[in-house]
């Protein structure tokens, strides 16, 4: 059985899905492949450039350490609607850290199988580690550096300023039922969506709200996929990435807990996961 991992999040909330993969290494359940969405996309570049599952971490602590340089807390939620270019980031320092932490490879020679949905005004873009049969209308890319598929999935907004392709605006895709359907089309057999979940108890970040106003109509999810919605602490807001080992931990927690139930979900109660190779 081939488990394919979809991971979510926004701002420091991404860092929930480090727990989950820290669970499934735990059950020697190693993912066949993963889509990185939304802040999701820095861990999927990671995990595809190679870094073992016990380093990921050390990128997190990474991250929380450049602080301010990433993330401005003082931004507002309308200044970031509005796509204004000082209201996170200009995507210089983070391009700087995806660079160092995946070895700048490029896409179609990293060795686990990833990829990272994007969208221009016309038509959607896939940034794959191998190619694969995609739908009418897409364009698939295997040519570019992990550290530029992570960067340009966690685009404005509400995230970093645009990046562009081919002279043309590319923008994240955030829709997590076609993010399933490429892993299923590259290969796996289920599905597994981390979807981090802001706390109700406290009151909502500019980068939270924003997210929640460009959140898309999703379609319905595919058979054989299940969400894992991650609880995330109270004090752990998007912009705080001083609560990256909250947010960890919050992962690694619900992933204990819950997994049974969500693999039971996708049919895969009884059945054997197995750590497939590149190439198997």
């Amino acid at each position: 059985m081939q488990l394919g991992v979809v991971l979510t999040g926004t701002g420091v909330h991404g860092a929930a899905g480090i727990g989950v993969l820290e669970e499934l290494a735990a059950r020697q359940t190693e993912p066949f492949a993963v889509c990185g969405m939304g802040s999701g996309a820095w861990l999927a570049a990671l995990w595809a450039s190679g870094r073992e599952t016990a380093r990921l971490r050390e990128a997190a602590a990474q991250a929380a350490g450049m602080g301010r340089r990433l993330l401005r807390p003082d931004a507002s939620a309308r200044a970031l609607l509005s796509g204004r270019r000082a209201t996170l980031c200009d995507g210089t320092a983070l391009a700087h850290l995806l660079g160092v932490q995946t070895g700048g490879r490029i896409l179609a020679l990293c060795p686990r199988r990833a990829v990272f949905l994007l969208r221009t005004p016309r038509m959607r873009m896939i940034f794959a580690t191998q190619s694969f049969a995609v739908p009418g209308g897409s364009i698939m890319t295997v040519q570019v550096s992990a550290g530029f598929a992570a960067r340009a999935a966690m685009a404005m907004p509400p995230f970093l300023a645009p990046m562009a392709w081919m002279g043309g605006p590319l923008l994240p895709e955030r829709d997590t039922a076609a993010a399933a359907r490429a892993l299923l089309a590259m290969g796996a057999h289920r599905v597994l969506i981390v979807k981090p979940q802001p706390s109700p108890r406290r009151e909502s970040d500019a980068l939270e709200l924003a997210a929640r106003a460009m959140e898309p109509e999703h379609s319905a999810l595919p058979q054989g996929t299940a969400v894992l919605q991650v609880p995330m602490p109270d004090e752990a807001g998007a912009l705080n990435l001083r609560a990256a080992d909250l947010c960890i931990e919050a992962g690694k927690k619900t992933a204990e807990r819950e997994l049974d139930r969500v693999f039971e979900e996708m049919g895969m109660a009884f059945c054997r996961i197995l750590p497939f190779r590149r190439g198997d």
